[in-house]
């Protein structure tokens, strides 16, 4: 069957790799093979994988920058897409900036700052694509995407294009329906001084180096915040703070992270994260919630 899906995809122009290691594509830096990784780069070629992938009922999901998921050291089976070319592209049009679901946010507020557009300060730093941000409302500082989204275009499992413009500014959850895939999305930001806007962007920047472990291969905070408090005080309230399993670490900085010292495994920090639920409960009676996806587990 694979060799068959290789096929067509090529047929219809998409580029197709096969047993791809999914550590060299995870901030984590682990994670086993995907038996394909697919590269689309329009909505017609995203339509078409979809028609493929259903004849032969191959799941696939969309890996992002693959900086907030957990991939299985055994690899997981179907296929892992990646978003480039228009699906990925950054156009502006005076106050507007829209951006493809592949397009990292970094570059989406660079470009931003470039046309004197200010409002996505606060992601400078996070190391998502557009696409993610909108499926986990992403945000720091007390501001979230939500807060500048105006629109988003996905297309669904039946390849049918929909577009949103209301959102619920509901806290780490999904703006559209999580089984669909943003394709683009758009941002209404405000004209700003240049230099208020770079200043924005470096403190946002320099507020994460002091409170997360800057540089180091991680996914992110790992759990959200329950309701009143914060995941990580109830971390190192519990004394977890530098606990280890193989070569995965819960941060000494700050204890909502979880870092990979060098060879870690995804079942290393799996075991962390929940020996991390089951302390926290026991001490605290709080159930804390992952903020990752967890694939092929």
């Amino acid at each position: 069957m694979i060799d068959e899906v290789v096929s067509l995809l090529n047929g219809i122009n998409l580029k197709v790799e096969r047993d791809v290691p999914m550590l060299r594509y995870t901030t984590w830096k682990v994670g086993g093979p995907a038996d394909l990784l697919v590269w689309v780069d329009n909505a017609g070629g995203f339509m078409e994988m979809l028609e493929i992938t259903r004849e032969f009922e191959l799941p696939f999901f969309i890996l992002g920058n693959g900086s907030n998921v957990l991939i299985a050291d055994e690899g997981v089976r179907g296929a892992a897409v990646r978003l480039k070319g228009e699906l990925a592209g950054i156009n502006i049009d005076e106050n507007t900036i829209k951006a493809g679901g592949g397009a990292l946010l970094s570059s989406v507020v660079t470009e931003a700052y470039k046309k004197s557009l200010g409002g996505l300060e606060f992601t400078f730093g996070i190391p998502g694509t557009v696409g993610g941000a909108v499926m986990t409302n992403a945000g720091a500082f007390n501001k979230s995407i939500s807060n500048v989204l105006s629109l988003v275009r996905t297309i669904d499992s039946d390849g049918t294009v929909k577009n949103y413009d209301k959102f619920k500014n509901n806290y780490r959850s999904p703006l559209v329906p999580r089984e669909e895939t943003v394709i683009s999305s758009w941002y209404l930001l405000q004209n700003r001084n240049n230099e208020s806007i770079r200043k924005r962007m470096d403190e946002f920047r320099e507020k994460r180096r002091q409170s997360q472990p800057w540089g180091m291969p991680t996914a992110g905070s790992v759990f959200k915040n329950p309701e009143g408090d914060h995941a990580g005080r109830l971390i190192e309230e519990c004394g977890l703070k530098g606990r280890t399993s193989g070569s995965a670490k819960i941060s000494e900085i700050h204890g909502n992270f979880i870092i990979n010292e060098g060879g870690a495994t995804a079942g290393d920090i799996k075991s962390l994260i929940d020996m991390v639920i089951e302390e926290v409960a026991s001490k605290s009676g709080v159930k804390l919630q992952p903020e990752v996806q967890f694939i092929g587990f």
